[in-house]
Parts: C-alpha cells; sequence; structure tokens
C-alpha cells in the first residue's frame, strides 16, 4: 500500500489524521477480503498498481478549457426585458451588478441621463431562473475618488441583497467605473466574495488591474473584466478570447445595455448594443470550450479548488480519498471537479461516499494509450470518497 497526499491547501484538521487512520483499516479489511477470495495472488493482474495514477481537482468546472462569467451592470430595464432572455435561450446564467439605492426608485439619474432599472420582484426572478444579482454598490460612487464612502456604500448595498434575496448566502461585488482603492478593497474582504473590476486587454501591456485573467486571478477582489462597448468588433475581441485560451483562463465580459429597436431609450444602458451584436457575441462563445458561470460562482471555484487538500491512499483496486478545506461550506458551496488519471490497465467501475455508500456521478473523459481520464463531481465541504476499480 502507498500513500499519496496532494496539498494545494494549508490547513490541517485533527478530523483528517482521524480519517486517515480510519481509511488505513478499512484498505486491510479489503486486502484480506481479497485474498480470501482468492482474488489476489503473486503474479495476478490484482496485485498490479494502476500506474500511473494522479488525482487532483480540474482547472474548471467539467474540466473545460476556459471559464466566462458575463456580467451587466447598473440593472436597467433592458437587462431583465432583452438580455436576461438571450441567455436563457442559450442556457447561459449571467451576474446583474444593481445600483441597490436606486431599485425601489425605480430609475437612476445617471448624469444627464435617466435610465430606468429592473424591480425587485424582478431581480428575485431573475435569481430563481439562476442568474447571480449581485452589488453595485448603493449610488453608483467612484470609490476610487471617494474612499470615505466605502463602508455606506460596500456595506448597506450588501445588506440590502441579503434582505431582498434572503435565500442567496453571500454577495459578490462589481466596483462602480471599475475602480476601487487600498481601503474600499480590505473593507470588501470582509464583506463580500470576490470582486470585479476592469481594465482587461489583450498582450502584456496593463491597464487599471492588469491583463488576461489566469486560472486565478491575482486579487480576487478586483478580477479584470472586458467592458464591451458598441464599437467593439472581432478585432478588438478575438484577441482577448484566444489570450484566455492559451492561459486556461477566466473570461469576464462586461455589459451595460442592450438595444432590440423597441424598447424605450430610457430603460436602455450606457453603450448599449444591438440585439444582432449581443448575440453574435453570445453565440461565437457559446462555440468554445467553456464553462459559463455567473461570476459569484466563477469566484467559489478558484477559492473552493485552491484551498482543496485531497489525501489519498491506495491498495489494489481501492482508492481511498479524504478531501477537505478550511473554506466554511455554508457559503462556499461550489460543486468542483475532480479528475482521476489511471493506468491503461484498470478502469474506474464505481465511485462511493464512503460513510453512507451514496454514488457519486463520474464521467470517463478520454482514452489514451498509456492514461484515461476520468471526472468525479465532488460534493462541497469536507469527506471521503472510494474509489473501486476493475480491469479494464
Amino acid at each position: 500500500m502507498s500513500i499519496i497526499r496532494l496539498n494545494s491547501g494549508t490547513w490541517i484538521s485533527p478530523r483528517r489524521i482521524i480519517s486517515c487512520l480510519k481509511g488505513i483499516l478499512a484498505l486491510i479489511c479489503c486486502i484480506l477480503l481479497f485474498s480470501c477470495a482468492g482474488i489476489s495472488g503473486a503474479g495476478t493482474r490484482a496485485e498490479e498498481e494502476p500506474t500511473p495514477l494522479r488525482i487532483y481537482p480540474a482547472r474548471w468546472y467539467k474540466d473545460h478549457a476556459a471559464a466566462c462569467s458575463l456580467t451587466f451592470d447598473d440593472g436597467t430595464l433592458d437587462q431583465y426585458a432583452v438580455a436576461a432572455p438571450e441567455l436563457d435561450k442559450r442556457g447561459i446564467r449571467g451576474t446583474f451588478f444593481v445600483v441597490t439605492g436606486f431599485v425601489d426608485r425605480g430609475a437612476w439619474q445617471d448624469g444627464p441621463f435617466l435610465r430606468r432599472l429592473f424591480s425587485w420582484d424582478q431581480a428575485r426572478d431573475l435569481a430563481w431562473r439562476g442568474h447571480e444579482v449581485a452589488s453595485h454598490t448603493v449610488h453608483h460612487i467612484d470609490l476610487a475618488a471617494n474612499p470615505s464612502d466605502a463602508t455606506a456604500e460596500l456595506t448597506q448595498s450588501r445588506d440590502m441583497l441579503l434582505e431582498e434575496l434572503p435565500w442567496v448566502p453571500a454577495v459578490s461585488l462589481g466596483w462602480p467605473y471599475w475602480r476601487s482603492s487600498e481601503e474600499a478593497v480590505a473593507l470588501a474582504e470582509n464583506l463580500y466574495i470576490a470582486a470585479r473590476a476592469g481594465g482587461v486587454k489583450a498582450g502584456p501591456e496593463d491597464w487599471f488591474y492588469g491583463g488576461v485573467n489566469g486560472g486565478s486571478p491575482e486579487n480576487i477582489y478586483r478580477i479584470g473584466a472586458r467592458g464591451i462597448l458598441s464599437s467593439d468588433g472581432e478585432a478588438e475581441l478575438r484577441p482577448i478570447l484566444e489570450e484566455v485560451y492559451s492561459r486556461g483562463g477566466w473570461l469576464i465580459p462586461n455589459f451595460h445595455g442592450v438595444d432590440d429597436g423597441t424598447i424605450n431609450s430610457s430603460a436602455l444602458g450606457w453603450e448599449a448594443l444591438s440585439l444582432e451584436a449581443f448575440r453574435r457575441i453570445l453565440d461565437s462563445l457559446k462555440e468554445q470550450d467553456i464553462w459559463f458561470a455567473p461570476f459569484g460562482e466563477a469566484a467559489r471555484y478558484v477559492m473552493q479548488r485552491d484551498a482543496l487538500v485531497l489525501e489519498t491512499a491506495r491498495a489494489g483496486r481501492v482508492i481511498s480519498v479524504d478531501y477537505s478545506s478550511a473554506l466554511d461550506p455554508g457559503i462556499y458551496n461550489q460543486r468542483l471537479t475532480l479528475v482521476v488519471e489511471i493506468g491503461q490497465n484498470f478502469r474506474i467501475k464505481r465511485v462511493d461516499e464512503t460513510e453512507t455508500g451514496r454514488p457519486l456521478a463520474f464521467t470517463r473523459q478520454a482514452e489514451g494509450k498509456v492514461v484515461d481520464r476520468y471526472l468525479i463531481d465532488l460534493p462541497p465541504g469536507e469527506g471521503e470518497m472510494r474509489i473501486l476499480l476493475e480491469d479494464r
């Protein structure tokens, strides 16, 4: 028997020490049972190790090549009436950052423009359809220029969202004007699970908070996004998509308005795209190997993936996996994808939760000449699983 430890976090739990001892005892019992049944013996395949063997969390859910979170700022009525139905048709769930202090008024005076907003009832409808409704502060104040307003703007907006959407365990944030201050970021760390900034360009040059996001953004409270303008075409957007793909990264387009030609101009967001242009962007993205997830969901996946601790023990055809994390599973409740790479002499027969015996879903992703890859749907929090192998 060999013990494999894969540690992507730093938290050490006494529970895992006890769990490891339990796993070793269970494996010894399995070995004895196999021996009594005549399954193992000198020179038989049962004693062969399923080598090579690697177990690790996928960079993105379902092992997609990249991730994408479609975000919408300000909560204007066109987003509810025009943009959201287009997302629904394609099975995409987006994030809508709302200016909470103006929702009850039904409108927001954005400089010289009066912008009509969708209501709290409509926000709840979006949330029930799987979209994320998140914070864009109370009054859409530039907190980089007004740091003294940060406490009220961030705290009150979060509290209002939790009151209006009480089933949501935590809230994410979109910085107004894509800007923040060090003080505001420090405050957001105690109130939100993640925050979206701006400034993404393709290539090495930095603007605001840097370039295209990789698999793990440098600062989870200043995650770069790309504002989509009505003047943008493929020449501006294609290099960004290509860089996201090359880095296995996280693409975060940021929209404001979508104009179908019939909606009242007062209901349109800033820099509104035509419906045709919006559809072209969505359809182009859907052709890619991308995991589409709301901003907060993708952020939770990143944080849970990077905090995951795996302890793996192997004996013959039984692999026991203990998984844990220091994060609160009541908030960080996104399912992860676990990748198992195993030598071609074996294949996975079944995956069970150790304590309950409940089967866990898994898929065979690819068959290789030397290694096969399997994807296991890993529940959030901590637990133990048992992977049972059979001859291929």
